[in-house]
């Protein structure tokens, strides 16, 4: 268990290292060597964890997705009858998985980031979407449920990015319940 916990705390540091490294030079402009000097840890130590840079932002990436996914199973494991409740318990689980992700979104989802997490985050919100609905709207044809889908991922990925860019101004109750309550 020591050991585990140790292991954890060394991988912390250094995505705490790249991520505010990225912050000030991009995510493509990040190296190992930068990373390693930042996280105080010897280069071994950094290849114990990940094959290379790539390697690293990819188990990022997905570690982030996984979270969303997590939080999807309050939706998918409740009744119909009570899918107001399942959808508002999903919304608040995703925005907490995003506001404890939110140094890592603000830069992967930005200017110094790259392009492909946000393609890749919207294609996963896609497929969460379209399968989620086939709970609730038997009636709705594939095609129409596709739109709807690719609406409805657009909008949550335009959300993410507001929030993530603007997280001093707007708190996890605010973007709930603005999203859960729309009346604009």
């Amino acid at each position: 268990m020591k050991y585990e916990k140790k292991r954890q705390l060394t991988k912390d540091k250094i995505v705490k290292a790249f991520v505010s490294i990225a912050k000030e030079k991009g995510v493509s402009a990040v190296t190992v060597s930068d990373i390693i000097k930042q996280a105080d840890v010897n280069r071994s130590t950094f290849y114990r964890h990940y094959i290379d840079k790539f390697d690293l932002i990819e188990k990022v990436e997905d570690g982030v997705i996984d979270q969303i996914r997590n939080a999807n199973e309050f939706f998918q494991e409740t009744d119909v009858a009570h899918i107001d409740t399942a959808a508002g318990k999903f919304v608040y689980s995703f925005l907490t998985v995003i506001e404890e992700n939110q140094p890592i979104l603000s830069v992967l989802i930005s200017e110094k980031g790259e392009i492909r997490f946000s393609i890749k985050l919207l294609q996963f919100f896609n497929e969460l979407v379209e399968s989620t609905t086939e709970v609730f709207s038997e009636e709705m044809d594939p095609k129409k449920r596709k739109l709807f889908a690719a609406y409805n991922s657009s909008t949550a990925l335009g959300v993410i990015i507001f929030w993530i860019h603007h997280f001093e101004d707007y708190d996890k109750e605010y973007v709930y319940d603005f999203l859960m309550h729309r009346e604009y």
